[in-house]
């Protein structure tokens, strides 16, 4: 089983984000591994792990990656969209913890970039970091997505830090 060793104390001070990265950690390094052996994670990992963990992993893949800026949510988000798993699995991480809010900015940024053509198959991916400078309503679009999603990330990181508090034994052995 792959989760958190995390000393009572330390889990008693940790803030929302905090217990959301140390419950990740171990995921993401299982993941970094299988995938640098040439191994395929999904596959070997990831349909093992809880529900807890998999809405963990799916979600906070996307989060650590979208947070930065604008470019990183929309190219993130194109790119997840282009592996409908993923995006499936992001959208029900979001459900399984229930968080309402940032699901329903992941499904207008959804729609804001189906609108505009973009890809659904990681076949034909072509999304630049710079199509925003080239693409002034797109900037505009993403912008206001971006700003709701910063808003709404405090409350799903909530979401998430109480959902591990409620079912710790998913994630985390506690030493005294």
């Amino acid at each position: 089983m792959i989760i958190a060793n995390l000393v009572r104390e330390e889990l008693e001070k940790m803030d929302d984000r905090a217990l959301g990265a140390a419950c990740f950690a171990p995921l993401i390094n299982a993941y970094k591994e299988v995938e640098g052996n040439g191994g395929d994670f999904v596959l070997t990992v990831y349909n093992r792990l809880s529900k807890g963990q998999q809405a963990l992993f799916a979600f906070w893949t996307y989060y650590s990656h979208i947070r930065e800026s604008k470019a990183d949510l929309y190219w993130w988000s194109a790119y997840f969209m282009a592996i409908p798993l993923r995006w499936e699995a992001l959208q029900a991480s979001l459900r399984h913890v229930g968080d309402s809010g940032t699901l329903e900015i992941v499904k207008a940024m959804e729609a804001a970039l189906s609108e505009r053509g973009h890809p659904r198959s990681i076949t034909n991916f072509n999304v630049s970091f710079d199509d925003l400078d080239n693409d002034k309503e797109l900037s505009a679009i993403v912008s206001g997505h971006y700003d709701h999603l910063l808003s709404a990330l405090p409350a799903t990181l909530g979401s998430i830090a109480a959902y591990i508090r409620a079912h710790p034994d998913e994630f985390i052995i506690v030493r005294p």
